[in-house]
């Protein structure tokens, strides 16, 4: 398998992500935001047996991103697609490619599977924004399937991270959802979410 990174080597991406990111594409975005994902998935309660993947993709295409906001540690743009290309605001952000890891929770981190996932699986779907490079902050979207932050229905969370001379930090993580009023030309979206605030941690490096 390919690992993503373990606590005696210097973070890297799998080679099925490395591969398709542009030049204007921040790798060390990358390792912190599958770091994060791994982090919440170390914690859920797994049957024997049970695998958990991750769908991870780039986006370029949000819901008006300048005009939103996700108000957590002094504010992101609002991470929301329309509808994985269905033409209605707030649902999943579309995806301009996407690839499929394999969470090893001996790591804890994400690996290349060896075999695709059956039908039905545990996944979470990391959408994450495009050209990166050019940014010192950005947010991406994560949906968690069922039976995995919740035993019984899927759940949406935001992640905020910040670039500084440290490189990438997490600094925020929503806890619930948001509401968004819809319309065809204009529209608005206020988030109703509740936010952790990350301190800043040495290890925490990419």
């Amino acid at each position: 398998m390919d690992h993503m990174y373990s606590s005696d080597t210097v973070p890297s991406l799998p080679a099925l992500i490395e591969e398709r990111l542009a030049a204007d594409d921040d790798p060390g975005l990358w390792v912190e935001i599958l770091r994060a994902a791994a982090e919440d998935a170390s914690v859920l309660r797994t049957r024997s047996g049970s695998r958990l993947y991750a769908i991870v993709g780039r986006c370029s295409h949000w819901a008006r991103p300048h005009q939103s906001r996700w108000t957590a540690a002094g504010g992101f743009s609002l991470p929301l697609g329309y509808g994985d290309g269905e033409g209605y605001v707030g649902g999943l952000p579309k995806l301009d490619w996407n690839v499929t890891l394999e969470f090893d929770p001996n790591q804890p981190g994400w690996v290349c599977p060896l075999q695709s996932p059956t039908k039905r699986f545990r996944s979470v779907r990391l959408a994450i924004p495009a050209r990166t490079a050019r940014h010192l902050q950005a947010a991406f979207h994560a949906d968690w399937s069922r039976a995995t932050l919740d035993a019984k229905q899927k759940r949406t969370v935001f992640y905020g991270l910040r670039k500084s001379g440290d490189g990438w930090q997490l600094v925020a993580r929503s806890e619930g959802g948001v509401k968004a009023k819809r319309k065809w030309a204009h529209w608005s979206a206020k988030p109703s979410v509740k936010y952790v605030s990350i301190p800043h941690s040495p290890g925490f490096r990419s």
